[in-house]
């Protein structure tokens, strides 16, 4: 039995948005109308940022039936409402009927779904994007930063001209005590495992220090990238999208449309990806965003996953994920079977405005080049 099946994190939505930047993703992958594309469904948000770019397929996977859920309830919103009630429903915009216009998607639910939500009208009132286990954790760290850092500070930040002001902002109001206490004991280990659960952190070295990590890569973005234009930095920052420009992709008004036109295309799958994957025949999909669910599994599970992944994957398939924590790539043992774009994967990885991960992977399968290995080794053992 896998071990995340017990845990207490999936007895509910965990992710209420997803927190990796789509855009890398869609520029890596390069999704065009032929493509079946697998991901992970998290928050739902970038497997609907998915369909804009109109691919034959999107299949949807999570091991936590809640996270399915809650994409079900996010293409039903696409397919009854229009865009600025979505905005409504799901608390970007402030709402008194949030409940009323539940009621006008819930016969669109699946079975399951429906009976979920229809028990959530606390969630649905509040705003559906604000109810998963970590968006709370993001709005506590949120009210500790107004509390040790100080709105003004926070305004600063997105009142600034360039990185310029706000490198200077950073080191002169940020950069203190509070700042490096907040970040050594909200951001520890110890504080994420209580919330989260240690099996996410397993394979993670006991040396490594979180707050020194997740403080470098604040740092990082605070000053790099434009929070006005990061909707991961605005919704930590603020507890909501003000602007128009750091709205989520799958809730850019330009991509309404789209979206909306392809919501048939997705299918929705609860379970591991190893008992999906085995299940299919080979040459099934040919984009893959595995998110960073890697580091969570053992070297051995990793590498058994990714030959899994090979077989069913259709020639010249492109796969994409994250190392948040833990480095994970394909090991040497696959390399004839999958190559590394290194290149584009840094050059993505610098604009990534979602700057949490410390890594960005991309990876094509070469079927080809495997198949012409393997003739070859047993031409040479009858010789």
């Amino acid at each position: 039995m896998n071990p995340f099946k017990r845990q207490s994190v999936f007895e509910d939505i965990l992710y209420a948005q997803c927190w990796e930047d789509p855009s890398m993703d869609r520029e890596a992958l390069g999704i065009a109308g032929d493509d079946t594309v697998f991901s992970i469904t998290s928050g739902g948000c970038n497997v609907l940022a998915f369909l804009a770019d109109s691919p034959r397929k999107v299949i949807a996977l999570d091991l936590n039936p809640y996270q399915n859920y809650l994409l079900d309830l996010k293409i039903n919103c696409f397919r009854c409402l229009e865009h600025d009630e979505i905005l409504e429903l799901l608390g970007v915009s402030p709402s008194e009927r949030r409940h009323t216009l539940y009621m006008k998607i819930r016969n669109g639910l699946a079975p399951a779904s429906k009976s979920y939500w229809n028990r959530q009208r606390g969630k649905i009132e509040k705003g559906i994007i604000h109810s998963g286990r970590f968006e709370k954790y993001m709005q506590m760290i949120r009210v500790l930063l107004k509390l040790t850092i100080g709105k003004r500070a926070i305004r600063d930040m997105f009142e600034a001209k360039d990185s310029s002001e706000r490198e200077s902002i950073f080191e002169s109001k940020w950069n203190n005590l509070r700042w490096r206490f907040l970040t050594k004991v909200i951001l520890s280990r110890a504080v994420m495992s209580l919330l989260f659960t240690k099996a996410f952190f397993a394979q993670l070295g006991a040396n490594l220090s979180f707050g020194d990590h997740f403080a470098g890569r604040a740092r990082k973005a605070l000053i790099s990238l434009n929070p006005r234009e990061s909707s991961f930095l605005t919704y930590i920052l603020l507890g909501n999208y003000p602007f128009e420009e750091g709205l989520p992709q799958y809730l850019r008004k330009h991509n309404y449309d789209r979206i909306r036109k392809n919501l048939d295309r997705v299918e929705l799958v609860t379970g591991s990806c190893g008992e999906y994957f085995a299940s299919l025949p080979p040459d099934s999909i040919s984009k893959f965003n595995f998110t960073n669910i890697f580091e969570w599994m053992t070297k051995d599970e990793f590498e058994s996953l990714l030959r899994e992944t090979v077989r069913v994957a259709k020639k010249n398939a492109v796969m994409t994920y994250r190392n948040l924590l833990v480095h994970r790539e394909h090991p040497r043992s696959l390399d004839n079977s999958i190559k590394s774009d290194e290149t584009l994967a840094i050059v993505l990885h610098e604009s990534d405005k979602s700057f949490i991960y410390n890594n960005y992977v991309i990876e094509s399968i070469e079927k080809e080049k495997q198949t012409w290995d393997i003739r070859l080794s047993k031409q040479t053992a009858e010789i």
